[in-house]
């Protein structure tokens, strides 16, 4: 796994205006707030929706909640905030249609410390059993989303949080762990300043 890096995404807050798949970034949390650290994916996003100013909005489609920061900051995208619990080839309908995504996961490689924040390019993401429940296979998800023409983003970006307990059935992050979370926000945010790079530009 890689570790914290530099990218060509970032969190802005966006402008007051209404926005498409086409002009903003999503950021999809993955995860389960009942299987403890699990849910820092969640986490995340509670934190990243901290002050907007519209409250999350249901999909009518599905019971997980979504937001959209209407903050105006000319220098940054718009970009939207989005719980899943879905995995595999369920994910494809959480990825299309947008041209820039962020996954922010939960993920146990045993090759870092609980709490530690990674950043990396979709493309660095090479193994197919995947550190995540969530992500599992995600490379092979999207290969096969292009080779069918489904319309992807032509960037992704992760970020993702070494965690130590995604087995128990209780709320709330082990301590470690949940104080990585305003780290990943952090570093989240930092990704966003640059949002408003054209599409497709190199990170």
């Amino acid at each position: 796994m890689i570790g914290v890096g530099e990218s060509g995404f970032g969190i802005g807050e966006e402008t007051a205006h209404a926005h498409s798949r086409e002009d903003a970034v999503l950021v999809l949390c993955l995860g389960n707030d009942i299987l403890r650290d699990d849910g820092v994916g969640w986490a995340i996003a509670d934190e990243l929706e901290t002050g907007l100013s519209v409250p999350r909005t249901p999909n009518p489609q599905s019971p997980i909640p979504t937001a959209e920061s209407r903050i105006p900051n000319p220098e940054s995208r718009p970009f939207v905030v989005k719980r899943s619990a879905l995995s595999g080839f369920y994910l494809l309908d959480e990825l299309t249609g947008w041209d820039v995504v962020v996954v922010v996961d939960a993920v146990r490689t045993g090759a870092h410390a609980p709490g530690t924040v990674l950043s990396f390019p979709f493309e660095a993401l090479r193994t197919e059993a995947g550190p995540s429940p969530h992500a599992v296979g995600l490379p092979t998800v999207v290969a096969l989303g292009r080779q069918s023409g489904v319309p992807l983003p032509d960037a992704i970006h992760i970020v993702a949080i070494e965690v130590d307990d995604m087995e128990s059935f209780c709320e709330g992050l082990t301590p470690a762990v949940r104080d990585a979370v305003p780290k990943a926000v952090d570093l989240i945010r930092a990704l966003m300043v640059r949002a408003s790079a054209p599409v497709g530009a190199a990170v």
